[in-house]
């Protein structure tokens, strides 16, 4: 036995008592706590998508949370405490987030991969020519996985801002949004905001198209010629010497640029200093480029291709004549299909619009040519560009308006067609006088 003193007196304890109190401290030392274990993240692989003015709620699950404090960083940056994180992004981009549960015994982390994609990113933007003599272009959108049109975005953005008379051409490039209008202002906005960064107020022609060359430099092609673009400034050069008339759509394939003209067909340049290096007469309706790098354009009953390395042709015959773009000027129905190699191209009125129905051409296959690949609802007809394959849906997206003149022009449609079947998959219908010009997959 073991005796204590407490208060003058002594206490007699069994020895097994003490032992056991010992033991019992021992065991508590040893004790530690399990290890946070995330069992679920919230997110499918980590990886996520969302729209700017959106928000994600991140909620990482642990086996335990007893004592556990935690950590949130967003692109390196503290962000959070909590258990959870509500993420509302203020700009579009890239972000990487980092989730960290600790406690006593070690820790546990979960990285999230977030895209956010600008206002008007996920979608299709349709650039429209406005109502002659009433109102200015404009432009509208779609956005995937909508059943609707989202109306007059551009002037939503800008208040008291205007395009310019007829908007017919637009193209993403760098990161801006080039509009394009026959007459007034050449417009220039975030290509996901759509917010305007800057403007010309006017060219010295007509506009027609533009086409990016490099940060630096772009082209502005018009009713008479085309002019270089200081696209830092917005400075305006000398008008090329090369190419006269009515200059229409441009590309850029390999070491040269192609210029669609009025009076001289295609009209080939050398990127280096503009000289030209061929000319290819007869051809009326352009471009597009196949997965080879060759260049695609019509006239007449033929869809040429054009080698974007030697300059040589190719010619396939139309059950139909091409297009003439240039009595009201729009952009053209060519357009090209990588999933299967083929060329689309609408069967429209030798102006360049009305028609009903688009071809589809298989690169090698002159079959395929016969008939018509998809033809419209009855009382339907093709509009301004009328057809753009779309690759990240695989489809072929047509814009049509009702049969007819005056109030029909109220009445559009946008179609979907399956591009490797035919088959009309949606329709997306609304009401108002936008003529549409051109889309753009943004």
């Amino acid at each position: 036995m073991y005796t204590l003193r407490s208060l003058g007196k002594r206490i007699v304890l069994p020895l097994s008592v003490i032992m056991f109190s010992i033991v019992a401290c021992n065991k508590n030392n040893d004790y530690k706590q399990p290890l946070p274990q995330i069992v679920d993240n919230s997110i499918k692989d980590g990886k996520d998508t969302i729209t700017i003015g959106g928000s994600l709620l991140l909620y990482p699950k642990l086996s335990d949370r007893t004592t556990t404090s935690y950590s949130w960083k967003v692109n390196g940056t503290q962000a959070g405490t909590d258990s959870t994180l509500t993420f509302k992004p203020d700009a579009a981009g890239k972000y990487l987030i980092n989730f960290t549960a600790s406690n006593t015994t070690g820790q546990a982390s979960a990285n999230y991969q977030i895209y956010v994609l600008g206002k008007y990113e996920n979608g299709i933007l349709i650039v429209n020519e406005g109502w002659f003599g009433h109102e200015n272009g404009g432009v509208n959108f779609y956005r995937y996985g909508s059943d609707t049109i989202e109306q007059n975005v551009y002037a939503k953005e800008n208040p008291g801002k205007q395009l310019g008379t007829t908007t017919e051409f637009g193209a993403v490039f760098n990161g801006r949004f080039y509009l394009v209008s026959k007459q007034g202002p050449f417009v220039v906005t975030d290509s996901k905001s759509l917010v305007e960064v800057g403007r010309i107020e006017s060219l010295p022609a007509n506009g027609r198209a533009f086409l990016g060359i490099d940060s630096t430099t772009g082209l502005i092609t018009t009713q008479s010629g085309i002019y270089p673009l200081n696209l830092q400034t917005l400075a305006i050069g000398t008008k090329l010497s090369s190419v006269s008339g009515q200059v229409g759509n441009i590309i850029m394939q390999g070491n040269y640029i192609f210029a669609l003209t009025q009076t001289e067909g295609v009209v080939v340049l050398n990127k280096s200093d503009y000289s030209v290096a061929k000319k290819i007469g007869g051809l009326t309706e352009g471009f597009t480029t196949g997965s080879d790098g060759s260049v695609w354009v019509a006239g007449g009953t033929s869809l040429v291709k054009i080698n974007s390395s030697t300059l040589d042709t190719t010619k396939v015959t139309l059950p139909f004549s091409a297009a003439n773009t240039w009595g009201a000027w729009t952009s053209g129905s060519l357009t090209f299909s990588a999933t299967e190699n083929a060329i689309f191209i609408a069967k429209e009125k030798s102006w360049g619009s009305s028609g009903t129905s688009f071809y589809k051409y298989v690169i090698g296959n002159a079959a395929s040519l016969q008939n018509p690949f998809a033809t419209l609802p009855t009382g339907k007809e093709l509009y301004g560009c009328a057809t753009r394959y779309n690759p990240l849906t695989n489809q072929v997206v047509v814009t049509a308006v009702q049969s007819g003149y005056g109030q029909n022009y109220k009445y559009n449609s946008l179609y979907f067609y399956n591009a490797s079947t035919g088959n009309l998959d949606k329709t997306v219908s609304y009401e108002y006088f936008y003529f549409p010009g051109l889309m753009l997959f943004n």
